[in-house]
């Protein structure tokens, strides 16, 4: 096998064809690049004896991993998860192996067949004495945001294997990665499914998720967020086609939104701008005029939407994108639309 293999949907990564003498920077190489960044040291008996094993397929706005190696010390500093990275949820399902996962002043020991979560958001040591294999997700922690709400409460935590959720999200981790090429939208009911699972074992823990809500109403919730941001281009998206949609009264949809900080409707524009001015920001979308940009994520008016860009961030789209691509170093990732009203 080569060293790396890259197809549709589909990382594969390997030591073998390696040097042995180069194998543990390589590997923390890939896995800084690949998945999140970190320091990688090997535990085995000699640095020529590391092995190690990545396969990596995207679903469902999530990644799903196969992680086989030799012992190693991972090691995420503080510095690098103040750095500016994307937020995200890690679940990691122990197949094989024994390891240690420390993080919050915590640490869960995993065997065979325990589950545990972290995120790269705060400074985390993970440790495998010897050979290992897990099936992990990465997801993006808005997208858990509705079953992981707390995540400095459930990091570290252990998930005994003992929960027959642990097979089922096996089972969703192996289904996922034996069908690269998944189309999005059902990718993104797995994602959910696997979700609603991991929710299950976190509530027989006693780690109940935001605000103490029902599992009901937590799910429906999850259901919403999950069909708006798979449906944020249409411009038809709103609370009536939501509500007939997931077959859930409008009245009932929006009560579920009376905890929120925005309203349904203010969710729906701010993701909107959001993924608009991500779009802004990228180099490879720079062909596209900003109405363009605008239409391909809901807007049918380009005035309407310059207005409401100009009130989220403080500048018109067209001043942001030759900011943002003039100056990369700018740190932009931490920007949130606001909306005044108008």
């Amino acid at each position: 096998m080569n060293d790396l293999q890259v197809w549709h949907d589909r990382f594969v990564l390997s030591t073998d064809a390696v040097r042995l003498q180069d194998r543990v920077a390589f590997w923390a190489d890939v896995v800084c690049r690949q998945l999140i960044r970190a320091e990688v040291s090997s535990l085995g008996p000699g640095r020529s004896g590391f092995e190690g094993h990545l396969e990596q397929v995207h679903a469902g706005r999530m990644d799903v991993c196969l992680i086989q190696a030799t012992g190693q010390r991972v090691l995420r500093t503080s510095a690098q998860a103040n750095a500016g990275d994307p937020p995200m949820c890690v679940i990691a399902l122990q197949v094989e192996g024994h390891g240690r996962i420390t993080q919050n002043g915590r640490t869960a020991c995993l065997a065979p067949g325990d589950t545990a979560l972290f995120t790269n958001a705060r400074a985390y040591e993970l440790s495998f004495d010897g050979a290992f294999e897990q099936r992990v997700f990465i997801l993006p922690q808005a997208l858990a945001q509705w079953t992981v709400s707390d995540l400095g409460s459930m990091a570290a935590v252990t998930l005994p294997a003992s929960h027959p959720g642990g097979r089922i999200l096996r089972a969703f981790a192996v289904g996922l990665m034996e069908t690269p090429g998944l189309p999005e939208e059902q990718g993104g009911y797995l994602r959910q499914a696997m979700l609603e699972t991991l929710s299950a074992m976190l509530a027989d823990r006693g780690l109940a998720g935001r605000g103490g809500q029902s599992q009901l109403s937590r799910y429906h919730r999850a259901r919403i967020h999950a069909y708006i941001r798979d449906n944020l281009a249409d411009p038809a998206l709103s609370a009536n086609a939501i509500a007939a949609a997931l077959r859930i009264s409008k009245s009932h949809l929006h009560r579920l939104f009376e905890g929120e900080t925005r309203t349904l409707a203010e969710t729906i524009w701010c993701l909107r701008l959001d993924a608009c001015r991500r779009d802004l920001e990228r180099p490879g979308l720079g062909h596209l005029t900003i109405g363009e940009v605008a239409f391909r994520w809901g807007f049918v008016d380009q005035a309407h939407f310059s207005r409401r860009f100009r009130q989220a961030f403080g500048c018109a789209p067209r001043d942001w994108r030759e900011v943002a691509l003039t100056t990369p170093s700018l740190d932009r990732e931490r920007a949130e639309p606001s909306l005044p009203d108008e």
